[in-house]
């Protein structure tokens, strides 16, 4: 490949994040970080991750028109989700530290991202791969075609009003208490997501009228329908015992007033069994199809690659791709709105996918809530909660217990010894991930991360060389 276009990858930690000028910048494969004194500073061969939030990014300051620059949520993690996913304390390791450690999670993830967008645009350079204000945007190009909602179907499908993005429970915040966070480990979770039955269009709206016609119980016309529905319906009274957790409706926003009155199929079946449920009227497709049948090759290969569940940044890029396939339709696809139309706030099978995530962690969620913990919120593949220091080692079990693995640096240092009997309730296929993480075993990690990355034709002199290293250790 000739090398125009090609890109270095770096981390900029901006002293003043709303005021970005003087601060430390790295590049993956340098000697070490060093200070800057402005964004100019900065070569403009390298694609940057900043510490700049979206908002002041492209709001409050000028860096959005520098286009070798990214704001901190341009992955599915921040810089602090790395740090202590890797088990550092961002409050307490030094800036030039946190350069170095996310750039190289940044440039892999990147590199595993390009290859993927190479398989399917053979001809396209990095110049021309990530221009998306997300990494999410950029993968946009490796998923099948996805159907967004239109006209009076677009109003309706928004976050809070069709589906939640997360969850805020209702739950009681135990005093003196700090947050924990498990999540499922997200290559697996990533392959749940995109194996949701995808629902395909066009779709028509039925009325209440339209569906009493069609059924004297509108509820079981839903239930036993073949054809995806979007229904609208309100939720007369729920389980008591459940009803804190699953928390419909809720929003995080205090300054947001949204009622969800819309759900998709998956999510209805579950709440007709668990609520009273009257159902108001319904947007129904064609029929059901899959988008994980849909991948492109490549991108099927890279989800189900054994090797691939052990890579920390191969998981980030998984759930890059199916959190890709809820997103909002570009503004270029979706043309000139009329007045009064909307974009949707994501497509058909977004909303399923979305329902789908809902439903998982709101299960995960009621594992941990039955063993005493109060779950705060929970989505996106996980749960926050909130527990006394004294907890900490009964939580950080029992989430394993239930196939949740919890954040490195809310692991008590020396809990686990990589021979120890190990407890895990998750899919055999990542126990030893599990293993490996809550042992803190960082250099058997960072080595099993490294696989993604390296050509083919190297991976398996490479893995064998590692399991050699493995045996020498005794593990």
């Amino acid at each position: 490949m000739s090398d125009r276009g090609v890109k270095k990858f770096g981390v900029v930690l901006f002293d003043d994040d709303k005021d970005p000028a003087g601060g430390w910048a790295y590049v993956e494969g340098e000697r070490m970080a060093r200070r800057i004194t402005s964004p100019d500073d900065l070569s403009t061969g390298t694609v940057w991750w900043t510490n700049v939030t979206s908002d002041y990014f492209f709001f409050k300051t000028e860096l959005y028109k520098r286009s070798w620059l990214r704001h901190d949520k341009y992955l599915v993690v921040t810089h602090k989700d790395v740090m202590r996913e890797w088990n550092y304390d961002p409050a307490l390791t030094d800036p030039a530290i946190i350069c170095q450690v996310t750039a190289k999670f940044f440039s892999r993830i990147m590199l595993i991202s390009f290859r993927l967008i190479k398989d399917v645009q053979p001809r396209i350079t990095m110049e021309d791969a990530f221009v998306g204000q997300t990494l999410r945007e950029d993968l946009r190009v490796v998923l099948p075609e996805v159907e967004y909602p239109r006209s009076e179907a677009a109003s309706i499908m928004k976050a809070d009003k069709a589906f939640a993005e997360f969850t805020p429970t209702t739950m009681k915040y135990v005093k003196d208490s700090t947050w924990a966070m498990v999540r499922k480990p997200r290559l697996l979770y990533a392959l749940e997501m995109l194996q949701t039955p995808a629902p395909l269009g066009p779709f028509e709206f039925m009325s209440r009228r339209d569906i009493s016609s069609a059924s004297q119980d509108r509820n079981m016309f839903v239930s036993k329908s073949t054809r995806p529905c979007m229904v609208e319906l309100a939720l007369e009274n729920m389980n008591p015992d459940i009803a804190p957790v699953y928390s419909f409706g809720t929003v995080a926003d205090k300054n947001k007033r949204i009622s969800r009155t819309w759900v998709p199929h998956n999510e209805f079946l579950v709440l007709n069994n668990i609520a009273e449920v009257d159902v108001k009227s319904a947007w129904v497709g064609r029929e059901y199809g899959s988008l994980l049948q849909e991948l492109p090759d490549s991108v099927r290969e890279f989800l189900f690659d054994k090797f691939n569940e052990f890579s920390w940044s191969a998981g980030i890029v998984a759930e890059t791709l199916w959190r890709a396939c809820c997103l909002k339709e570009g503004r270029a696809k979706a043309g000139k709105l009329s007045d009064g139309e909307d974009r949707a706030g994501t497509s058909w099978q977004g909303a399923w996918i979305k329902g789908a995530d809902k439903l998982s962690m709101f299960s995960s969620s009621m594992d941990l809530v039955k063993m005493g913990y109060s779950v705060s919120s929970y989505g996106i593949g996980w749960i926050r909660a909130s527990i006394t220091e004294e907890m900490r080692s009964d939580f950080v079990n029992d989430a394993l217990s239930v196939g949740l693995i919890p954040t490195m640096t809310d692991i008590p240092e020396g809990m686990y010894d990589i021979h120890d009997d190990f407890t895990w309730g998750g899919d055999q296929k990542s126990k030893m991930m599990a293993l490996f993480q809550s042992a803190k075993k960082r250099d058997m990690l960072l080595n099993l991360d490294r696989v993604p990355t390296i050509p083919p034709d190297k991976k398996k002199p490479f893995i064998a060389e590692l399991q050699k290293q493995y045996l020498r250790q005794g593990i």
